[in-house]
C-alpha cells in the first residue's frame, strides 16, 4: 500500500468510482455525521453517526482509493455511504489539508512522547483505569492474560462467553459482524494457549466452542456469511492444537467424521489437511463412519460428500462414478458430472457416453449437459449432431442466447437461412403472445426484437418492435443506437418515448439515465436539423420535473 499524498491524494471521481452511483449519492447525505476525524500519513479514519456509531478507515493504494467500515454493508467488502462522506468531507478540507495531517502526527507523536516518560507504576495505574472504564477492553486483556500464562479453566469459561448465544437465543442480521468478531476473539485466545504449551488443553477447548458455535449457526441470520467465515478460524485454531499436541489416530478420525456428517451449516474443517494427522488408522474410521452412513442413507448430502472426498483421495474414478449413478438427476446435471469425472481420468469414450444418456433420460436436458456434448461432436466434426442439439435446445428454451448458438451451428452446416426462418416463426408467436403486455421499463421483452437486432435486420427489428406493447425501453435504446445515422427520425421518438415512462420514476440511477437518452435525442435532432425543438422539449421537461432536484442538477451538469 503506497501512503496517501500530504494533499489532493484523491478526487471526487475516485469516491465515486469506489463507491458506486448509489452510494455516492447516500453518502452526502451523512457530511454533518462525521467527527473524530484523524488524517494521517497512509491512512484516515473518522467515526460516522447513523443508526449507530460507525468506525471508517481509507486508504489509498494500488488499486486506488479503498475504505473500511464496521456497518453491515461495508463489513461486506463495499464502499459504503459512510465512507463516501469521509472522504468528502477529506476533499471539503482543501488547502488545509497538510495542516491536519500535521495536526493527527503531532497529536500521535505527543501521546508517545508522554507515554514513555511515565513510570512504570503510573503506566501501570492509567492502564488499569481504562480497563476499569471499558469492560470489553478488560474482558481482552483477561483472556489475553490466561492464554499466555495455560490457564486453561480461564481460557475455557472466556471463550465459552464468547460463543454462546445471547440469552433471547437469537443473532439477528444487524448483530452477525459483532458476534463474528467474537468468534475471532476466541480463536485467537485459543492460538495464545497453544504458543503457551496448553495444546492438549486447547484441542478440547476448540471442540467445545465449534459445538457451541454449530449451536448458534442454527439460530442465526448469517445472511452475509460473516460468522461462517469467522468458523473457519477457529477450525484453524483446532488444527493447530492437534499438530502441537497429536491425539490418538482413531479418536480424531471419529470426530473429524461427525463434524463432517453432521455439517448442517457449513462448518466442516478440509479432511485433507489433517491426513498426517489420522494416518492409517484415522483415516480408517473416517471411512468406516461415512460408508456406514452413506449405506444407510445414499441420498444424505454430507455422507454423500464425504463419500466422495474419500474415493478422489484414493483416485477411485468408478467409485466417484457410482455414487453419481446411484442418484440421477432427471435433467442430466450428474451424468455430465460423472462424464467430467471420466475425461479427467483419460476415458473419453464412456464420458461420451454418459452424457449421451443422460441427454437421452431428460425430457429437458441442462443446457451444460447440451454445451458439453454440443463441444465434443464439433471437435468430432459432428456438425449435424451439434446442429440438432442447437435446435432442440432453442425449441425448448427461446432465448437470444439459443439463438446465437443456432445461428452458429447453422452457418456450419450452411443451412442457417432455412433454419432461421423456422426460428423466427417461433419467435413471431412468442411476441404474438406478449403482444399486449405491458413491459417494464428495462430488460426483458420480445426476443424475436433482441434476435432481429442480432442478426443487423434493422428494418425487420423496427417492425418487430412496433407491432408489440411488450418491447422494453432497452430494446428502444438499443434499436435507436443502431439505428440514430441511417432513421434518425425513429431513433429520436424511440428515445423521448423511453424518456416518458421514465419521469414517472425516482433516483439518480434514472436521472442518470434521463440525461443519457435526452444527450442521444440531441444527437438525432442535430442530424435532422431540429436543435430549436429540442431546446423547446428539454425546456418543458425541467419544468415540469422541476420539484425533483437531483435530476435538475444531473441535467446541469450533462448541460441539458
Amino acid at each position: 500500500m503506497v501512503h496517501m499524498a500530504v494533499s489532493q491524494a484523491f478526487t471526487e471521481a475516485d469516491i465515486k468510482r469506489a463507491a458506486g452511483d448509489r452510494s455516492f449519492a447516500r453518502g452526502g447525505e451523512y457530511l454533518d455525521s462525521v467527527e473524530n476525524l484523524e488524517i494521517g500519513d497512509a491512512e484516515i479514519t473518522a467515526s460516522v453517526y447513523g443508526n449507530s456509531e460507525y468506525r471508517v478507515s481509507l486508504a489509498l493504494g494500488d488499486e486506488g482509493l479503498t475504505g473500511d467500515c464496521t456497518c453491515p454493508y461495508g463489513r461486506e467488502g463495499f464502499f459504503c455511504k459512510h465512507c463516501v462522506a469521509v472522504a468528502l468531507t477529506v476533499l471539503k478540507i482543501g488547502d488545509d489539508l497538510p495542516r491536519h495531517i500535521e495536526a493527527t502526527r503531532a497529536g500521535r507523536q505527543a501521546l508517545e512522547s508522554w507515554l514513555e516518560s511515565l513510570p512504570k507504576e503510573d503506566l501501570l495505574a492509567e492502564l488499569l483505569a481504562l480497563l476499569n472504564q471499558d469492560r470489553d477492553l478488560r474482558r481482552r486483556f483477561e483472556l489475553r492474560a490466561a492464554s499466555v500464562s495455560a490457564d486453561a479453566v480461564t481460557v475455557r469459561r472466556a471463550v465459552r462467553e464468547l460463543i454462546m448465544l445471547p440469552r433471547r437465543g437469537y443473532i439477528e442480521y444487524s448483530e452477525v459482524y459483532a458476534y463474528a468478531d467474537d468468534v475471532r476473539k476466541a480463536a485467537a485466545a485459543i492460538d495464545d494457549l497453544i504458543e503457551a504449551g496448553g495444546a492438549e488443553d486447547a484441542i478440547g477447548i476448540t471442540r467445545e466452542a465449534v459445538a457451541l458455535l454449530n449451536d448458534a449457526l442454527g439460530h442465526a441470520d448469517d445472511s452475509s456469511g460473516a460468522i461462517g467465515e469467522a468458523a473457519f478460524e477457529l477450525l484453524d485454531a483446532h488444527l493447530r492444537a492437534c499438530q502441537a499436541a497429536p491425539p490418538d489416530p482413531v479418536a480424531l478420525g471419529n470426530y473429524i467424521a461427525d463434524l463432517l456428517l453432521g455439517n448442517d451449516y457449513g462448518l466442516a474443517p478440509d479432511l485433507g489437511d489433517y491426513a498426517a494427522l489420522l494416518g492409517d488408522r484415522g483415516s480408517a474410521a473416517v471411512s468406516e463412519r461415512a460408508a456406514a452412513a452413506y449405506a444407510k442413507d445414499p441420498k444424505d448430502w454430507p455422507a454423500r460428500r464425504l463419500m466422495e472426498t474419500i474415493a478422489r483421495a484414493d483416485g477411485d474414478v468408478d467409485a466417484v462414478v457410482a455414487i453419481y449413478a446411484a442418484d440421477l438427476t432427471p435433467r442430466g446435471w450428474t451424468h455430465l458430472l460423472i462424464a467430467r469425472e471420466l475425461d479427467a481420468a483419460g476415458r473419453g469414450r464412456e464420458a461420451l457416453d454418459w452424457a449421451e444418456r443422460g441427454l437421452r433420460d431428460a425430457e429437458q436436458p441442462d443446457y451444460r449437459l447440451v454445451d458439453y456434448l454440443a463441444e465434443r461432436y464439433a471437435a468430432t466434426g459432428r456438425n449435424a449432431e451439434v446442429l440438432k442439439l442447437r435446435r432442440d435446445r432453442f425449441r425448448a428454451e427461446r432465448t437470444l442466447a439459443n439463438y446465437q448458438l443456432l445461428r452458429q451451428a447453422a452457418a456450419e452446416c450452411g443451412e442457417w437461412a432455412a433454419e432461421r426462418e423456422n426460428a423466427l416463426a417461433l419467435l413471431r408467436d412468442d411476441a404474438r403472445r406478449l403482444r399486449f403486455r405491458v413491459p417494464w421499463a428495462w430488460g426483458g421483452g420480445p426476443v424475436l426484437v433482441d434476435a432481429l437486432l442480432d442478426d443487423g435486420d434493422l428494418d425487420a427489428a423496427w417492425a418487430a418492435a412496433s407491432d408489440t406493447a411488450a418491447t422494453t425501453g432497452d430494446q428502444w435504446v438499443r434499436l435507436a443506437g443502431e439505428s440514430a445515422d441511417s432513421r434518425p427520425a425513429d431513433a429520436l421518438a424511440a428515445y423521448l418515448r423511453v424518456v416518458e415512462s421514465l419521469k414517472q420514476l425516482t433516483g439518480n440511477d434514472t436521472y442518470q439515465r434521463i440525461a443519457a437518452l435526452l444527450l442521444a435525442a440531441r444527437a438525432c435532432h442535430e442530424t435532422l436539423g431540429t436543435l430549436p425543438d429540442f431546446r423547446k422539449y428539454v425546456a418543458a421537461l425541467r419544468l415540469d420535473q422541476k420539484r425533483k432536484r437531483n435530476l435538475m442538477k444531473i441535467l446541469d451538469q450533462n448541460g441539458l
